[in-house]
């Protein structure tokens, strides 16, 4: 026995290759995981072909057993381990030794070979060998001795006296026999009688009933004659900008710089941080840090001077005053000879108007914004795009849900701006319904009260309804079902019915079920036969309307 490894990237010419060279008569292939031979059956069907014109006991070996499956398939046997292919030759070669037995010489193949050809054969499509047409033709010719013999014994005695003494009483037997066969059959078979009756159709119209679709029940209850309906959700959003109506009054403090003169030799004065000066007329300032007045020099009789900045003590546009125009100080400073001037002027006080959001702003928004959703459900509802398709919807159902704002009252009121935007949004709430779910109920409903022997024309059953009545969130109708409707002749009791009768009394038993035609074989008779299966009684289903 030769094991064949073969790797992972080999070609099925290198497979049969490796089988060519195997010289003991016996081979396992080992296919790998993932190997190339093993993605198409044609390559097991050439390794099984090659170990038949080789005369090898073939057998492949794989662990996975979609590989094994399609070896197989191919005519290739197959297993999961070398330990079970060693087996399975074992057996081949037991079965070529009792297949020589049997034949009295060495078999022309081994057991692996004729099963995997066998195999193969059934793989696949069977092929028939033509009959050659010189062939055929002879095996027409092909006569066997006996027949011949056969056809010879049974040529007829040339001496014609005894048949024509007994040909007329042959003839006339014979003519008796015809008669009497041409009897039977017309006692059997005629008269006979074909009878089509198409039943009556009649209205059935129930009396008029109430249906509700309720969105609450998710099937439809017949006897309580309730449907389920579906709660659509439709958000809605709805923006606007508003103006601020509401004015605040600011006002600014004028800034500038003093000058403090100081004429005082003995030392220098101190300038506290608040010090208040003032111009002529009472326009207070004060300063906004502390400064020291240096001495002044007598003996060149320079005054010492200090820079310090002041705002005024009231807001507004008071305070901006010209350079020069503060000069007051106060007494403490005057005593120490120190004097004030501004050198420029001071400037920066104003009153300005700011736009404040009110609370009636606020208010004001909401009731607008609310109009507006209104009238964005209303579109909505009556936009064809929001309702599903297969459903009615119901506008009258819409319950709008509580509003979303974008913000809260108490973030925008008292705000300083010009305007503030606002969103107000909901999901409302409305009823659709399939209405075809109403018709259904009303058709099983019909049905329902068919008699026993009733049946419906056409299966068409004609469905009225109200245009649908919104009842806080559920929709009732009023529904009215009919349909024609015949009744079911019991054809066994109506051939006994009339059986015998002549065509006036068939017709006045049958009238009473519809519209009668009977006709009789052969035309001469004018009663239908006594024995039921002589008559043919068809029923017609009558017509739908149209």
């Amino acid at each position: 026995m030769t094991v064949c490894y073969l790797e992972v990237d080999d070609e099925i010419t290198s497979a049969i290759a490796r089988l060519r060279a195997v010289r003991d008569g016996e081979a396992v292939l080992v296919v790998p995981p993932g190997s190339r031979i093993a993605t198409s059956r044609i390559n097991f069907k050439l390794l099984a072909r090659e170990g038949n014109e080789q005369r090898l006991n073939l057998i492949a070996v794989s662990d996975d057993p979609q590989v094994r499956a399609l070896a197989i398939a191919a005519g290739l046997p197959a297993y999961d381990s070398v330990a079970n292919a060693e087996k399975a030759l074992a057996s081949f070669r037991e079965q070529d030794r009792q297949l020589a037995e049997r034949l009295g010489r060495a078999p022309s193949k081994t057991a692996a070979a004729v099963a995997g050809q066998m195999a193969l054969d059934e793989a696949e499509s069977t092929r028939v060998m033509p009959v050659s047409p010189a062939a055929a033709h002879a095996s027409e010719r092909v006569a066997t001795p006996e027949a011949t013999t056969g056809r010879a014994r049974s040529e007829p005695d040339a001496r014609p006296h005894g048949r024509v003494r007994w040909l007329p009483l042959a003839g006339a037997a014979v003519l008796l026999l015809l008669l009497a066969g041409v009897g039977y059959g017309a006692y059997l078979f005629l008269p006979t009688a074909n009878i089509t009756i198409q039943p009556s159709t009649t209205a059935l119209a129930p009396s008029p009933f109430t249906v509700v679709a309720d969105p609450n029940v998710a099937v439809s209850d017949v006897d309580a004659g309730v449907v389920p309906a579906q709660r659509l959700e439709i958000p809605v959003s709805v923006s606007g900008e508003f103006l601020a109506t509401g004015v605040d009054t600011r006002e600014t403090r004028a800034t500038g710089t003093v000058r403090f003169r100081s004429e005082n030799t003995v030392g220098a004065v101190p300038v506290i941080e608040g010090t208040v000066v003032a111009t002529a007329d009472g326009i207070q300032f004060e300063t906004t840090q502390a400064a020291s007045v240096p001495v002044a020099d007598f003996a060149t009789s320079t005054p010492g001077t200090v820079d310090v900045p002041v705002r005024a003590v009231r807001a507004g546009p008071a305070g901006n005053v010209e350079a020069n125009a503060i000069t007051e100080v106060k007494a403490n400073l005057a005593a120490q000879l120190v004097g004030v001037r501004n050198p420029d002027p001071t400037d920066g006080g104003r009153r300005i108007d700011v736009r404040v959001v009110k609370e009636a702003d606020w208010n004001e928004a909401i009731v607008i914004l609310d109009g507006q959703l209104e009238r964005a459900l209303a579109a909505k509802l009556n936009d064809p795009a929001t309702t599903p398709r297969g459903l009615r919807m119901f506008s009258e159902s819409a319950q709008t849900g509580r509003p979303e704002l974008s913000a809260q009252q108490e973030t925008i009121v008292g705000t300083e701006a010009e305007s503030f935007d606002l969103t107000m949004s909901s999901i409302a709430t409305v009823t659709a319904v399939n209405e075809g779910l109403v018709d259904e109920l009303a058709e099983t409903r019909l049905k329902a009260g068919l008699g026993v022997d009733q049946q419906l024309v056409g299966d068409e059953v004609d469905v009225r309804h109200s245009e649908g009545n919104v009842v806080v969130e559920t929709v009732e109708y009023e529904v009215s079902p009919s349909a024609l409707v015949f009744t079911e002749p019991d054809i066994p009791s109506l051939r006994n019915a009339v059986r015998g009768k002549s065509i006036p009394e068939a017709e006045s038993i049958l009238d009473p079920y519809g519209m009668v035609e009977i006709a009789i074989w052969p035309e001469f008779v004018d009663r239908l036969p006594d024995q039921t299966t002589r008559i043919s009684l068809v029923v017609v289903t009558p017509s739908a309307r149209p």
